[in-house]
Order: C-alpha cells, then structure tokens, then sequence
C-alpha cells in the first residue's frame, strides 16, 4: 500500500526534523521531499509542503499517512499543513 500512496499522490516524504518543528509549531508532519504528477500536484500542493493532518487525522510518519488514506470511506482527502516558510494550507481533492 505504501508505494501505491505514493504513486497516487505522486510525492515522496520525509518526517519533519525536530528543530525544524518548533520554528514552525507544529508537533509532527510528513515533509513532500519531491512531488510529480498525480493528485497532490494537481490540488496545488508544492514541494517542500509539510503535512500535519489528513481528514483531522495527525500525521507524524508514512504510517500515519497511508492509514487515514486508507480510513477515508467517501474518497474525499482533506489535508492540512504548513509550508517551510511558516505559510499555513489546506488543500482537497476527491481519490
């Protein structure tokens, strides 16, 4: 399911550095690393994006991520995060 997660959301992650999350105020998230085609590009996600929640659910590793898509009964993906630059978003798109 992991690669399929990515393939379909066409972006790689990494976890959030722990001095990088104070700066921001953020608890946890998974950083896009690098993003291609597929539906986080297509939503206006861009890289360097971290995200915190998927459908209010917090996202801390790959884990996280790939169970709340997984959750998601409706098809529809709400994501919350925050840019590197302190810059808050939200973006959704329909799986």
């Amino acid at each position: 399911w992991k690669t399929d997660v990515v393939s379909l959301l066409g972006a790689s992650f990494q976890p959030v550095e722990k001095d990088g999350l104070k700066s921001l105020g953020i608890n946890g998230g998974l950083q896009i690393v690098d993003i291609e085609k597929g539906k986080l590009l297509n939503a206006g996600v861009r890289k360097g994006f971290i995200i915190t929640f998927v459908n209010g659910q917090s996202v801390q590793k790959m884990e996280d991520l790939t169970e709340a898509l997984k959750k998601n009964s409706n098809g529809g993906v709400y994501i919350e995060g925050v840019y590197p630059n302190g810059m808050r978003a939200y973006y959704a798109f329909g799986l």
